[in-house]
């Protein structure tokens, strides 16, 4: 399995990332990422109704919704899984001296606080 990043940068700081998985080479991906989005690309101005589409009952006309419907079609049509990741939280597997191994769990928090 390979993970993929596909990610876009809206106006007013608006960010959104998603990680896809599926057993291809990169180049498939590419192959796979420019049908999506040339799908998405044929929906930019036209009514979707309820079918064969994500199927929210608006035309695409801005970068969030070209994304999903960039999205939905990897997933949907071309078989690609959604991952998630939580990077604050990590696994370390060790060892010791006396050849016992052991787990251990770091988990980052935010504790917030007022200072007075």
């Amino acid at each position: 399995m390979n993970i993929f990043k596909i990610e876009y940068d809206w106006y007013e700081g608006e960010h959104e990332e998603t990680l896809l998985v599926k057993a291809v080479e990169r180049e498939e991906f590419e192959k796979d990422l420019v049908k999506a989005t040339e799908f998405a690309t044929e929906l930019i101005g036209k009514k979707i109704e309820d079918g064969d589409y994500l199927g929210k009952g608006y035309s695409v006309e801005c970068l969030p919704e070209y994304y999903q419907q960039t999205l939905w079609f990897l997933t949907e049509k071309l078989g690609y899984m959604v991952c998630y990741f939580d990077e604050n939280i990590n696994y370390s597997i060790n060892d010791s001296f006396d050849k016992k191994i052991f787990i251990n769990k770091f988990e980052k928090k935010i504790v917030r606080s007022e200072l007075k």
